[in-house]
This record gives structure tokens, sequence and C-alpha cells, in this order.
């Protein structure tokens, strides 16, 4: 499962191409952005160039099924239809989801190698998810109708970029039974900190659109609860029946 978790994050770094063009072509070229996406780009190449070079070490993988995985997701490219404030809203989930599950990935691996790696890896996507949940903090100061709306919209239409990856679905379920990531830690450890942080439930004088979006947030994060909640359940039940059966 380790394994799944490490190719599925290494892919999503690989379509690194697309997420720096969406960037420039979204914010535009000035200095200050363009100073951003450039040093951006080169931590998340970074990213990319340590966990091929640890797998390809260790040989943890077979390097012809990545580089075809690679060329897959380079290639399919990623290409979301995000409002500027949407694709703000969205990189501040996502790069917290992606510091939770690289940090939780070293630590499944059981090598310290591995843990010290992307302990390393997971404090960059921090400071990257620090950057963009400021950019939202100032736009909910700007037009906080407007931003309540997007991040509602990204929260329930949330997907990771690495959704395209061949056999993800598959490998997102190893991942979620393994504890690395799942609908538990998508709404305790992604969802609700920031939502926390930007105070969007204590937001007053909104639009009634605004409040009618929030509304739904509400909806859409008590229903992540439940199915959450049904999912340990259901792992739970699970691993007792296989402690069961290898007991005899």
């Amino acid at each position: 499962m380790a394994q799944a978790a490490f190719e599925v994050n290494l892919l999503t770094e690989d379509n690194l191409p697309s997420y720096h063009h969406q960037l420039l072509a979204t914010f535009g070229r000035d200095r200050a952005w363009r100073t951003w996406s450039h040093r951006w780009t080169a931590e998340e190449g970074r990213h990319a160039v340590v966990l091929r070079d640890y797998l390809l070490v260790t040989r943890n993988i077979d390097p012809v099924a990545l580089e075809r995985g690679r060329m897959a997701a380079v290639q399919q490219g990623w290409m979301p239809d995000k409002t500027a404030l949407g694709l703000m809203a969205y990189a501040a989930f996502q790069e917290l989801a992606t510091r939770i599950s690289h940090r939780n990935t070293g630590r499944y691996s059981d090598d310290p190698v591995a843990d010290k790696i992307m302990v390393r890896v997971a404090a960059d996507e921090n400071l990257h998810m620090m950057f963009y949940r400021d950019i939202v903090a100032a736009a909910l100061q700007v037009d906080p109708s407007a931003a309540v709306e997007a991040i509602t919209e990204e929260v329930i239409g949330f997907a990771m970029p690495g959704v395209g990856i061949q056999g993800f679905t598959r490998k997102a379920l190893q991942m979620a039974r393994a504890g690395i990531y799942d609908l538990r830690i998508h709404h305790d450890e992604i969802l609700w900190p920031l939502l926390r942080h930007w105070n969007l439930f204590q937001l007053e004088d909104l639009e009634p659109q605004a409040d009618q979006a929030r509304d739904r947030l509400a909806i859409h994060l008590a229903k992540t609860d439940r199915l959450a909640s049904r999912f340990e359940a259901k792992r739970a039940a699970t691993a007792t029946a296989n402690e069961r059966r290898a007991a005899g």
C-alpha cells in the first residue's frame, strides 16, 4: 500500500507543467506572481525528482511502468474549469491534502529514509498551503460573499489533481484502507482546519447567495462526516474479521 501511495504522489507531482501553465494563465505574468509561480514550480519539481530517485534506487517500483504512468499523466494534463478565486481556494485545500498524504506515506513506509524524505517534502507543501490560505483570507476581507461561494464550490467538487492517473480509484482505496488518506482525514485534517482559519461560519452580512452556499457547505460537511464514520466502521470490522481468520 505504501508503494501505491508513493506512485500516486509521484505521478501527481509529475503533472507539474500543467499546474505551472494554469497558474500563469489564470493570474498573468506580473513580477510578484511570476516570481512566486517559478519558485513554486522549482520546489514542486524537486519533489518529483527526490520521489523518483528514492523509488528507483530502492527498486520499489517497476521503472518502465512508472515512466508509462508519467507519460500518460503529463499527456492528459490538468485543465480545471475554475475561477481565479476558486483556483486559490482549491490550491489551499490541495496543498494541505498533499502535505498530509506525503507525511502519512512516509510514516506508513516503515523506512526511516523514506520517512525523512517525506518530512522534508511535507514541509514545503505546508509553506505552499500557507501562501494560498492567506490569499483566500485576504479575498474574504475584500469580497467575503464571492470568496465564500468559491470556497463552497471547491469543497463540494473537490478532487485531487491525480484523479486521472490510471488505476487511481483502486490506489486511493488502498491508501484509505491503510489510513494514509481517507474521508476522515479529508474531513478532520483538510477541510475543517482551513474553514476554521477563515472563520467561514462566523462571517456576517453575506449576500443571500453566499448564505445559501454556506448552508450547502454545512450539509456537505455533515454528509462527509457520516460517510467517513461508515468507512471507519467497515474498515474496523474487516480488520477484526481478518484477525479472527488468522488466529484460526
